[in-house]
């Protein structure tokens, strides 16, 4: 029983991971189309160059969570590896600490941003009017999906044995 949920969750880690590079790969797609059509017809769509950016930030912030316990993100460690024993076990407790309370604060103020956005009706002034609040929607989603990855990383440093 406990295989088979594994597998299942790694068969939803590996589509979400994959959507993600398919996102990021259309940022990419979208951001040639537009240097094309700068290029080539002297012309430029201004919805082109943000929803390049867009969609490359919506990739981002949605895999910040999976690359947590893979140890994917930029970490200086050489002061963790120093330690041994309980002051490890100790420090890890306390980094994990701090990145689970950043992921949750930052998901909180996502969520207090967005609401303001949606009730002032912010929009992004384009050829098509863009709602911020759509387009902001990727910080409290990722990072909410970042504050549970940071909560199991925390679960994992205290059953940890250094």
């Amino acid at each position: 029983m406990q295989n088979a949920t594994s597998e299942k969750l790694s068969k939803v880690k590996s589509v979400y991971e994959n959507t993600c590079g398919i996102l990021l790969f259309l940022a990419v797609t979208i951001s040639v189309c537009e240097i094309v059509s700068r290029v080539v017809f002297k012309t430029s769509i201004d919805l082109f160059f943000d929803f390049s950016v867009w969609i490359t930030v919506w990739a981002l912030l949605l895999m910040a969570g999976p690359l947590l316990p893979e140890g994917g993100h930029i970490g200086i460690d050489f002061l963790r590896m120093r330690f041994t024993g309980k002051l490890r076990w100790g420090l890890e407790i306390l980094l994990a600490t701090i990145t689970l309370a950043y992921g949750a604060f930052i998901t909180w103020g996502g969520i207090q941003f967005l609401q303001q956005l949606y009730q002032r009706q912010s929009i992004f002034p384009r050829s098509i009017p863009i709602p911020k609040w759509m387009v902001e929607l990727c910080v409290p989603i990722g990072m909410f999906i970042f504050t549970i990855y940071a909560l199991i990383c925390l679960v994992k440093a205290i059953r940890q044995k250094w």
